[in-house]
This record gives structure tokens, C-alpha cells and sequence, in this order.
């Protein structure tokens, strides 16, 4: 045999060589993992083991879960004062058992109740508060009322659905005016649409439950589509806010009067407690389920701010239903510091001073760095509603036909964003005898070019993105050299 055939092809060798490198790097971990010991330790050479982590079912990590909170009521017998405040307010009674006293005038005499192409009706029968309404296949079925959700301007039904569900109907009562509405306005939503109150855009679960009750548990089981959803609290109690308590409440009961600190408790940061508040009033996606007060929101939830879509306005005012946190973060006032508590008593649930007071305990002094406002700032009559520094900077939006919530962005209004973009501004909103030109006349004639403001190129440059016109990408990126702050850095940069 010559020399020539002894030698291995070169294509042959590089495969084989491929071949056995390939085993090598696929056994050498699996040797490591074997051959792993423990890091040296006096009298401990064993190897390492995984922990064995339980398979919890939902019910034990309920049980597990719920056994660290001690509900509201515990919270009565050291913090009397301020549980009075909590009683009644909008957190308390953000959901509710059935009052009878409460609801009867609604129901009895029966009711016969229009809407859009739609007929329901409301009655009292057998003592049970009864609505009759379209069910998913379009006939007419008989729910019982179950729960009421809200206090004031609107309240809203909760009846029993398949699955474990609960379903929030669109017809809902206002207990101040005292009639029936629905809240989609002249909508007129049909039953199979994922809108109609027996749709899962309407499931209670879902959509409502976690901000309306305390430590909720979802609960929701993918493969049999089905609910097992659980509380701590039907309603947000002390600990939606505060956190768990049992712990607290047993120290407090052995060292009440032993004069030592508490070390179950680690009092919220300014930041903490924000992000607690945000973890309702936002529109947000959740990611866990499991937030807790004094965790990031971040790590619990996807936040929905200004983008491509119309959901706000290219100034960041709130167009659709948004709530209140996303627009708070992006204002001078969180950039300045102000926090939640500043101007909300979190335990009534109401602001802490009325009228223009609240506005100039900072802008009155002023304290830094805070503009000084005084008052011919308004160019409108003292004490009109021209002079009112919310409804110019916190215009009001209504929502569900009812529910005026006002925006939290600070915004300044700008008219000729109306004139070039149809941003609604709070001029307009109060004249709407006028135009939009009109408008922008008066603020240019009283303030002149300070309204050429870096907020008015951002909304502009913003729209342009939106609307996707010739130069708007590049105006983007050197909007985004310039941008200081961080939530329109992350809208900016979307």
C-alpha cells in the first residue's frame, strides 16, 4: 500500500475532528455537574444538591400567602383616628357587599331599563335584587346581584358568570342623581363582542378585581379557562397600602409597652409609597401578580405611556381611559419631587387642602423650585373658574358617562396645538363658545413667547412621529439629545 493511500482525506480528518469536539463539549458539563463538590467547609464534603422546591396547589399558596395579613380591622384598635378616616371612604367601599336599604329604590318598583338596541330590567323578587338582562347567546336570562362596586358618582353589579367568573354589568347606578345609565354612553354593545358586559372585557377577574380588593389572587387555570379567584379583603383595606400585618399586630400585642422599636415594620419611602399608589391608578399590564407595598412597580407591571397610538395625546394629556399614575410621572411636579402624599390624605382618600390653597402651599412662598404664582398669573377674575389652578393645569375628563377624573400631567395649555394638531386645551374646554384662534390669541397676547416652550416642540415633533410625516424621524433624535427627563426619554425612545 503506498504512502499516498495511508493518508486520511483533509475534508475526512476536519469532519472526525468536528465530530469529537462536538461529544467533548457536550459531556465535559455534564462531567463538571457530576464531579461538583460543595465549597471546602470544615466537616462537610458532600456534593451539592438541588433544593427540592415544592409543588404548592393554588389553594395552599393562598393559605401560605394570606397567613401573613391580619385584614383592616385589626388595624382599629391602635390606630382608631386614623381607621375613621379609612371607614368610608372610596378605598373602603371600593367593593360591597349588598345594602338593601341602599339599593331597593333602584329596584322597586321594577324597572324597565333601554339601552342601544338592547331592553333590561331590574326588579326585587324574593328579596333578591334581580337583573334581567341579554346573556351571551343573545336571549334573556335572570341574574342575581351579587356585589356592588364603587361608592360615588357611579356604582356598578357584579353577577355570576361560568368558570368561576364574575361579570361587571354596563348598567350601573349613580346614588347621588339616583337613576339608572349605562356606562358606554350610546355604545351600543351586543352580546358575543368582547366589550358586552358578558364578554372577558367585561370580567370582573380580570379587568377589576385586583384594584378593588385587597392581596387578590387571580387564580385563573389556562387549560380549563376556569377562576378560582381569592382575597385577603373584599375591599382595599389598611394592607393594600401598608402590607402585611399579622407579624406587626402580634409584636405589638407582647412589646406594646416595652419602649423597644418594632421590627416587623419598615416604614414606605416618599418613591415606595408612589409606586403603591401606581399600582392601581395606572393603566398597566401585570406581569406577576404578586406587587406588594415597597416593591418597585416596575418589577410587577408594564406601564402604559404615550406612543404611536392615540391612547394620550401627543402632549401627554390622557385621551382614553388612563387613570392617573403614567401622566403624574411625566410632570414638572414629579420631576420637582411632589409625591401622592403631598396633596392626597391617603386614608380618606381626599385632598388635603381645598381650591387654589393646595396649588400655592408650594407656589405661594414660594418653596424651591417651585415658581412663585401670584395673582394676575390667571388673566381671569379672583375666585372665578378661570382663576382655579386645576381646572386650567388639571383639566377634567368624564368617563363612563359619570366619572370626572382629572388629568395629572400639569399641563400647560396651548391652543396652538389645538390649531395645528387637535390636542384639546383647557381654554377651550371652558369657552367652547370660542375658537381654538381666539384662544391662542389671548395666551400669546399674556404670556407671549415663554408658550414657545420645549413641551409644545415635544408634542409637535411627537404628533409628526405619529402621524409618520417626511422629517419626523429625525426631529425624534434630536428631541431625544435634548429630553431631560426620563419618562419622555422612554416615550421618545419607544
Amino acid at each position: 500500500m503506498s504512502r499516498k493511500e495511508l493518508k486520511t482525506p483533509k475534508s475526512k480528518f476536519n469532519w472526525l475532528l468536528a465530530v469529537v469536539l462536538f461529544a467533548v463539549s457536550v459531556a465535559l458539563p455534564f462531567l463538571f455537574l457530576h464531579k461538583q463538590k460543595a465549597p471546602a467547609v470544615a466537616g462537610a464534603d458532600a456534593e451539592v444538591k438541588q433544593p427540592v422546591v415544592p409543588i404548592l396547589s393554588a389553594a395552599e399558596k393562598d393559605k401560605k400567602v394570606f397567613a401573613t395579613y391580619a385584614g383592616s380591622e385589626s388595624c382599629r384598635e391602635c390606630h382608631q383616628e386614623v381607621f375613621d378616616k379609612f371607614k368610608n371612604s372610596h378605598h373602603a367601599l371600593a367593593e360591597q357587599p349588598i345594602d338593601p336599604a341602599k339599593l331597593k329604590s333602584f329596584f322597586e318598583p321594577a324597572r324597565t331599563l333601554p339601552h342601544g338596541t338592547q331592553t333590561s330590567h331590574a326588579s326585587l323578587t324574593n328579596n333578591e335584587f334581580i337583573f334581567t338582562s341579554a346573556d351571551v347567546s343573545g336571549g334573556q336570562k335572570s341574574f342575581p346581584i351579587a356585589r356592588v362596586i364603587g361608592l360615588e358618582p357611579l356604582q356598578q353589579f357584579l353577577v355570576a358568570g361560568t368558570n368561576g367568573r364574575f361579570q361587571t354589568m354596563e348598567l350601573a347606578i349613580d346614588p347621588v342623581r339616583g337613576d339608572w345609565f349605562d356606562v358606554f354612553g350610546k355604545e351600543d354593545r351586543t352580546p358575543g363582542e368582547w366589550g358586552h358586559w358578558t364578554g372577558r372585557g367585561m370580567g370582573w377577574n380580570s379587568m377589576c378585581a385586583s384594584c378593588h380588593n385587597t392581596r387578590l389572587r387571580k387564580n385563573y387555570d389556562a387549560l380549563a379557562d376556569t377562576y378560582t379567584t381569592t382575597m385577603v379583603e373584599n375591599r382595599v383595606g389598611c394592607e393594600a397600602c401598608h402590607g402585611p400585618m399579622r407579624e406587626h399586630n402580634k409584636w405589638q400585642r407582647e412589646n406594646k409597652k416595652s419602649g423597644l422599636k418594632d421590627p416587623t415594620v419598615t416604614k414606605l419611602s416618599r418613591d415606595q409609597i408612589t409606586d403603591t399608589c401606581g399600582s392601581c391608578h395606572a393603566r398597566r399590564a401585570e406581569l406577576t401578580g404578586e406587587f406588594v407595598p415597597g416593591e418597585k412597580f416596575t418589577d410587577h407591571f408594564v406601564l402604559t405611556i404615550p406612543d404611536e397610538t392615540d391612547i394620550y395625546h401627543a402632549d401627554g394629556q390622557v385621551r382614553d381611559e388612563d387613570y392617573e399614575f403614567a401622566s403624574f410621572l411625566g410632570s414638572k411636579m414629579h420631576a420637582a419631587g411632589v409625591r401622592c402624599i403631598d396633596c392626597h390624605e391617603p386614608h380618606s382618600s381626599k385632598i388635603r387642602t381645598q381650591g387654589n390653597a393646595l396649588c400655592m402651599t408650594c407656589h405661594g412662598a414660594p418653596i424651591p423650585p417651585a415658581p412663585k404664582i401670584d395673582a394676575s398669573h390667571s388673566h381671569h377674575l379672583a375666585g372665578g373658574r378661570g382663576d382655579n389652578c386645576v381646572d386650567c393645569h388639571m383639566p377634567l375628563t368624564t368617563y363612563m358617562q359619570r366619572h370626572e377624573r382629572r388629568d395629572h400631567g400639569f399641563t400647560i395649555p396651548d391652543p396652538l396645538l389645538t390649531k395645528e394638531l387637535n390636542i384639546p386645551n383647557a381654554c377651550n374646554r371652558c369657552h367652547t363658545d370660542r375658537t381654538a384662534e381666539w384662544s391662542n390669541a389671548a395666551v400669546d397676547q399674556w404670556y407671549g413667547k415663554k408658550m414657545d416652550r420645549f413641551t409644545r416642540h415635544r408634542a409637535q415633533v411627537i404628533a409628526g412621529v405619529r402621524a409618520d410625516t417626511a422629517d419626523s424621524h429625525a426631529k425624534l433624535l434630536g428631541l431625544v439629545k435634548e429630553e431631560k427627563h426620563s419618562y419622555w426619554r422612554a416615550v421618545e425612545n419607544g
